[in-house]
């Protein structure tokens, strides 16, 4: 996968075969990934009761495929990170071998960045399904999918756009719930949100994205937690806007937001630790599962859902 710039990795900093990059030996990515957890204090295998945990697919300088098998070894779910249309669509078992299927993992798909959405629901709907076949064996939960960047300017706006995408995924098998909305710039979520109730369609809630962009009170939509089946989390680096940090450089205000993330999110579902370095992914596992453990500590009557 070719070196992409941005808002997920504005430094460009991941690649994969593709750039020519020369990339250490599989061993040595391994033993990278395990240092990081050793220096975070991390033993063992990665857990957040009562949640499913996740690291993305692009925390090594390497392949998709080294990633995801020198990562299973320390958590129970990947996220494949499929942040280029064109490149992904021309994805072969080179860069997603055939073995990964026996990796002892739960798996999601990250939808690219730049989908074609310009082109209309059909063009976008095509590349989604192109995509998913490319990892049919591995069984994808969900689809996480960037709305629109900007929905004013496609023919019948950003929510129709959503609703038509939908549907025709859904005639093709895969299930509204399944696709999981993100919340990214503006008011977006809130704009989609009547077609994200209408279709039942789930929603990947970016705890970097709502504080950089001042959206806390998305906490607040009606039936959110009935939606919501997948936390990114992360922290907004105010030196380098766009990009994520550990999590444990949030501030109070930001870690409050993280306390009624959790709170409120239903058991089952997936917190993933969206950071793109070993030491950072690690850092803030660690910071996470310290974070709930107080955090139960203080609540010791239980989470409070909302069921609207």
């Amino acid at each position: 996968m070719p070196v992409l710039k941005s808002a997920a990795n504005p430094s460009g900093s991941f690649s994969a075969t593709k750039t020519g990059r020369q990339i250490p030996a599989r061993a040595d990515l391994h033993a990278l990934a395990s240092e990081a957890a050793r220096a975070a204090g991390i033993t063992g295998y990665a857990s957040l009761p009562p949640w499913s945990l996740a690291a993305p697919s692009c925390v090594l300088p390497a392949d998709v495929g080294t990633n995801c098998t020198a990562l299973a070894r320390h958590f129970p779910e990947l996220g494949l990170c499929f942040f280029e249309t064109g490149a992904c669509l021309g994805y072969t078992e080179a860069d997603l071998p055939a073995d990964l299927r026996t990796l002892p993992v739960r798996w999601h798909m990250h939808l690219p960045l730049d989908l074609p959405w310009t082109g209309g629901a059909d063009a976008v709907a095509k590349a989604i399904l192109a995509l998913a076949e490319k990892v049919a064996g591995l069984a994808p939960w969900a689809y996480v999918l960037h709305p629109p960047e900007a929905p004013d300017d496609l023919r019948g706006g950003g929510a129709e756009q959503l609703r038509c995408v939908a549907l025709a995924l859904k005639e093709r098998g895969i299930s509204p719930e399944a696709l999981l909305v993100e919340n990214i710039r503006g008011r977006d979520l809130e704009t989609m949100w009547p077609v994200v109730r209408e279709l039942g369609l789930g929603v990947c809630l970016d705890l970097g994205h709502m504080l950089e962009r001042g959206q806390e009170d998305f906490l607040t939509l009606p039936g959110l937690w009935v939606h919501a089946r997948m936390l990114h989390l992360n922290a907004p680096d105010e030196a380098r806007p766009g990009r994520h940090a550990a999590l444990d450089r949030l501030d109070a205000a930001g870690q409050a937001v993280l306390g009624r993330m959790l709170s409120s999110f239903a058991p089952g579902g997936s917190v993933v630790l969206e950071l793109f370095s070993p030491r950072e992914l690690f850092d803030s596992l660690r910071f996470v599962q310290t974070f709930w453990a107080d955090l139960n500590g203080n609540n010791a009557d239980g989470r409070k859902e909302d069921t609207a």
